[in-house]
């Protein structure tokens, strides 16, 4: 049975909640846009298409047949000028490549250290040695998969339930704490028949409430939206969705044990929250950093939590197929239960 001390506190995280417009629509509403934005900007992606840039003498030199091979393309963004003009052409973006006819010879023009000028370069050089008459030695014939999960909202909408877990954890929990401090409501919450640990609890009580919602939001929005699906064990998914937002709860309750300045909790949380808001996978996956970063990154839990929710959501793994991120994440829970025990202050 819940104390009657723990009740009413647990009723006021509740009502701080409720109350709080801002947090209400950070909850609720920001990771729906977040989903609905990107959603449709990157789930039906069509064929890339490249700036290419040529002078009107170039153009004008190369053969017809290799020309139109070029003008035809629909995937080829043709912009002619002078060269200043294509050289502030490359600085705004517009262009990747500039092509340039000498004699017989077709030059290319482009920035060898960027990934997207030298795919330009393939296929110009493709379409140019095609309509030249090449022709491949070795037939190929191409077949379109379409893999269950692979789509990039599949990818992004386990990845923002993690980043919203995070930031109402932290924002939360933190925050209200050290405002409490501040006013001096802990010290009158000392004086009471209150016990100390009922109102560190209230604080978990009242951060898996707010998860209730969401991650209801989340997960409906995405069905109905955009039609996503958990093919793994829903109550585990849901499982480690509580663990993450333990694990950010005792991180939050961590940073606010000492802590009486509204601006220094707000400072801590940010620094916590935006290096693992670009590093730990939320929109991009990892693997686009470095091999020997990627093995630091593992331990950051808002990168165990979202590989867990992946895992488990897109690949069907069970929980004990994600025991290296469940560990992490248990670990912060408890570390950060443990040290916030010894160190939390009250005035």
């Amino acid at each position: 049975m819940l104390s009657p001390s723990l009740r009413q506190q647990i009723k006021c995280r509740w009502i701080e909640f409720r109350r709080e417009p801002s947090a209400f629509f950070w909850v609720m509403f920001m990771p729906i846009m977040w989903m609905v934005a990107l959603g449709f900007a990157f789930s039906d992606p069509q064929p890339e298409s490249y700036g290419v840039g040529w002078t009107q003498e170039s153009s004008q030199a190369m053969p017809d047949h290799l020309r139109k091979s070029i003008e035809e393309s629909s995937r080829l963004r043709l912009r002619t000028g002078t060269d200043q003009q294509l050289v502030n052409f490359i600085k705004r973006g517009d262009i990747s490549l500039v092509l340039r006819w000498q004699g017989q010879q077709l030059d290319y023009q482009f920035d060898t250290t960027n990934p997207e000028a030298m795919r330009a370069r393939i296929l110009v050089n493709n379409l140019v040695q095609e309509a030249a008459g090449r022709e491949d030695l070795i037939p190929t014939k191409d077949q379109q998969i379409r893999a269950e999960g692979g789509r990039y909202i599949d990818f992004l909408i386990p990845g923002l339930l993690g980043l919203s877990i995070m930031t109402s954890s932290l924002f939360g929990v933190g925050m209200t704490i050290v405002s409490n401090r501040k006013e001096n409501l802990l010290k009158r919450y000392i004086a009471t028949p209150m016990r100390p640990y009922e109102y560190i609890v209230s604080h978990i009580c009242g951060r898996y409430m707010v998860l209730a919602f969401e991650f209801t939001a989340v997960m409906l929005s995405g069905l109905l939206i955009f039609d996503f699906t958990v093919f793994g064990n829903f109550v585990s998914f849901l499982f480690i969705a509580i663990l993450g937002a333990g694990a950010f709860t005792a991180i939050a309750l961590l940073c606010a044990s000492r802590t009486r300045s509204i601006p220094t909790i707000g400072a801590m949380v940010n620094l916590i929250t935006l290096p693992m808001m670009m590093l730990s996978g939320v929109f991009f996956s990892k693997n686009n950093f470095p091999e020997s970063l990627q093995g630091v990154l593992d331990f950051l839990p808002l990168t165990a939590l979202n590989d867990a929710l992946r895992k488990v959501a897109l690949e069907g793994q069970t929980l004990s197929q994600v025991s290296f991120e469940l560990l992490v994440l248990a670990g912060y829970l408890v570390f950060g239960t443990l040290i916030t025990n010894r160190i939390f202050k009250w005035y």
